[in-house]
């Protein structure tokens, strides 16, 4: 008989590349249980899983309460390992189930870039991490961040990516793309990089996809039409991670741009596993999990969270561009690909 795990999770399945992924390499010998709020997404499941979806009603709060109580039926039920991802009060079904043996995931820390504000979501995450029995973090220096109980497990439990692209790149014409939210990562200054390149390089070509959502779309669409730059930058929207191959086949550089702020500077990006591992060169901000963890001279070139920095890393590339191989590239992180990283760390976690 199929062990069982029961993941908890406040957005859509599928919407998480982490915990899509945790499924995927899962479902053959694990029989997985999944709640979370259907959010209007595409639908995704694998054979011996089952999802179950609470509806997006409004108000928020009532929506909230169906999750949370849902929730609680289901792990006073449950029989298997109950793996819960971080949200905001989710120690309350550890609280009221508090018997039940429950671990919960943190997969990031605030990124808010106001320091009071910071603090108290990462204030409310510890107290919330010292109500559950074991808590896995994605790195070392993120979890040292972290006051936790000696009487609570940790454990470390890595981002990587899968190969989704095995053409070999080259570099005579610069195929940029950024894949990820547009909300707080400064991605405009991206496009400005971009057009103070062109402006300096006009018979240069280069042309740059952008997929992803945010509360920032509107403004960097609005950018581009209002600065001539629309037949260099296009704007794709969001895009399922199944459709993403395309993509990573056409393009040569990876762009892993978020600030160099407290709140970004030891979360490693997803994205720039994915970027690596299909054998884009990576552009990518000086971040300490960046330059620590992800980013060599074979892989990629790091950057300051500025426009003009994004244009010396494009007339660097240009300049080297003899020396980037995709096989290269891709193996300066193949140790990182999911189903390496879920048999040595999560299955650890789940068999603990």
């Amino acid at each position: 008989m199929k062990k069982k795990i029961l993941f908890i999770d406040r957005e859509q399945f599928g919407s998480l590349t982490d915990s899509l992924k945790y499924c995927e390499y899962l479902h053959d010998t694990y029989s997985i249980s999944y709640l979370c709020i259907d959010k209007g997404r595409p639908k995704v499941t694998f054979p011996n899983m089952k999802v179950t979806y609470i509806p997006k009603i409004k108000p928020r709060a009532l929506r909230g309460s169906i999750f949370i109580l849902t929730a609680l039926l289901k792990c006073l039920f449950f029989q298997g390992k109950i793996f819960i991802l971080y949200f905001p009060k989710c120690e309350i079904i550890k609280r009221i189930i508090f018997w039940k043996k429950m671990h919960l995931d943190i997969r990031t820390l605030s990124i808010k870039k106001d320091t009071e504000e910071r603090n108290a979501e990462n204030n409310q995450i510890c107290k919330s991490i010292n109500c559950f029995n074991s808590v896995s973090f994605i790195t070392q220096p993120i979890a040292n961040l972290v006051s936790v109980k000696s009487s609570i497990k940790q454990f470390i439990l890595p981002l990587g990516a899968d190969v989704i692209s095995n053409t070999n790149k080259e570099y005579n014409h610069l195929h940029l793309l950024y894949v990820g939210a547009l909300e707080g990562r400064d991605i405009i200054k991206t496009v400005q990089g971009v057009e103070l390149f062109i402006t300096q390089n006009p018979t240069q070509s280069i042309f740059y996809d952008i997929v992803g959502d945010g509360i920032e779309f509107d403004m960097i669409k609005t950018y581009i039409e209002e600065h001539s730059l629309s037949q260099y930058i296009k704007m794709w929207g969001r895009i399922p991670y199944k459709s993403l191959k395309p993509f990573l086949d056409t393009h040569n550089i990876g762009i892993s741009f978020v600030p160099i702020t407290p709140g970004y500077d030891l979360q490693p990006p997803t994205k720039t596993y994915e970027y690596i591992l299909s054998g884009l060169f990576c552009i990518a901000t000086k971040t300490t999990a960046n330059c620590e963890v992800i980013i060599n001279d074979k892989n990629g070139y790091l950057i300051e969270d500025t426009a003009k920095s994004f244009s010396d890393a494009l007339k660097h590339i240009l300049q080297n561009k003899h020396s980037y191989n995709s096989s290269t590239i891709r193996n300066s992180l193949i140790n990182f690909q999911w189903k390496i990283l879920i048999d040595k760390y999560l299955k650890t976690i789940l068999e603990d």
